[in-house]
Formats: structure tokens, C-alpha cells, sequence
């Protein structure tokens, strides 16, 4: 449970292509929906691991499932969470072997009302696990990600918060996921996107996929 607070509580690692091929544009990123898997490194000093999260309901309602080297648990973020949550949270929603639900907060993804002020008027207004604070725009970026086993140059805008901890969230109100997040000797890093492989999912099955409330 430390080790997976620790990941998300601070998040520096550089995205490359792979050698040989040039990365294609973002319009290759295909839309995400159920079994889309996303996989993170997860750097601190001399540690690293990776951290995985499966889709099973991407829109209204936002339901992962996620894990790590040593534990997993699912999370259920509402539809008005991913619209307008004012809140974003870095750990309290992952506790490992449970089963949480971001009632009014949400984690990996900015909500589109707190991103779109984020384009508008380059900073926003939020509380980031508890403490209110602000995100403000420090500029645009490319981060080179596996989308499908393909090297995609995807579109971020980078941010910047009261404390320091520096996040790259994608350039997409209707998906702004977080690619990156520095703070200090800790980084977290996107590095692969999959849509294209059915069943990926492990835990949420049966009456939990039906009925994630």
C-alpha cells in the first residue's frame, strides 16, 4: 500500500520512439473504450516498476481496474466526477485488493470542466488530494507513446502546480489523461496505450462489469 501511494502521491522519465521507426501523428490514437490497457513506468532513485490500468467502462461513467508488482483494485469514477470534479487525487483511491469509487474527485484523468479552463485561461482552480491549490499552464509538449505497438506522438499541455509537481495531461478535453507526472527524484511515465486486444480484463467481470455501482 506505501509503494502505491508513493506512485501517485509525487511522479522524471524521457518518452523515445522505437529505434527504426519514426513516430506517426496523434491521429492514429484511437478512441479509448472497454479493454483498452495503459501501461506506466514508475521510476523513484533506484526503483522502477511499471503500473497497469484496464478500461472496462471509459464514458459517461469512468471504471478501472489497476495494478502494480504487488497488489491491484478497481476504481469507479461517476460521470459527473469526469465532467466537473474539481477535485484530483494522486493515492487515496487506490487501495490494494478494494474496490473504490471517486464520488466526487478523480485520478489519471482531469475532469473536462477543470481541463477546458486549463485552455482557456491557463490556470485552474482545484483541490489535488485535499489541499486547494492551483494548476497553472507552463506550455505544450509532444510525448512519444506505443499506441497498438506503434511509436504516436501524442499532444500534451504541461502543468504545473503550487507545490512543484510538475504534470503532462493529453490534449484532448474529451480524454486528458495523465502522460507524466515529475516531482523531485519520482517520475511516472506513460509508455504503452493497447485498444485493439479483446478480454483484457482480469477482475472486473460478471455481475462487476454489469454493475459497477
Amino acid at each position: 500500500m506505501v509503494r502505491v501511494m508513493s506512485f501517485f502521491a509525487v511522479a522524471v522519465a524521457l518518452a523515445t520512439g522505437v529505434p527504426g521507426r519514426a513516430p506517426s501523428s496523434d491521429a492514429a490514437l484511437p478512441a479509448f473504450g472497454r479493454d483498452t490497457v495503459l501501461v506506466w513506468k514508475i521510476s523513484n532513485q533506484d526503483e522502477a516498476a511499471s503500473f497497469v490500468v484496464r478500461i472496462a467502462e471509459f464514458l459517461p461513467n469512468r471504471f478501472i481496474e489497476w495494478e502494480n508488482s504487488t497488489t491491484q483494485g478497481t476504481i469507479f469514477m461517476t460521470q459527473k466526477a469526469v465532467t466537473s470534479a474539481r477535485i484530483f487525487v494522486n493515492a487515496r483511491l487506490f487501495e490494494g485488493g478494494v474496490d473504490t469509487k471517486g464520488k466526487d474527485a478523480t485520478t489519471l484523468w482531469l475532469s473536462q470542466q477543470v481541463f477546458r479552463e486549463l485552455k482557456t485561461k491557463s490556470r485552474a482552480k482545484l483541490a489535488i488530494d485535499s489541499i486547494e491549490g492551483w494548476m497553472t499552464v507552463e506550455g505544450s509538449d509532444q510525448l512519444v507513446v506505443e499506441v497498438n505497438r506503434t511509436p504516436v506522438a501524442l499532444p500534451v499541455i504541461k502543468i504545473k502546480d503550487d507545490r512543484g509537481q510538475e504534470r503532462w495531461f493529453l490534449d484532448q478535453e474529451e480524454n486528458p489523461l495523465l502522460v507524466k507526472h515529475v516531482y523531485r527524484a519520482f517520475s511516472q511515465t506513460l509508455k504503452s496505450i493497447t485498444t485493439d486486444r479483446p478480454n483484457s480484463l482480469r477482475w472486473i467481470k460478471g455481475r462487476k462489469l454489469t454493475s459497477p455501482r
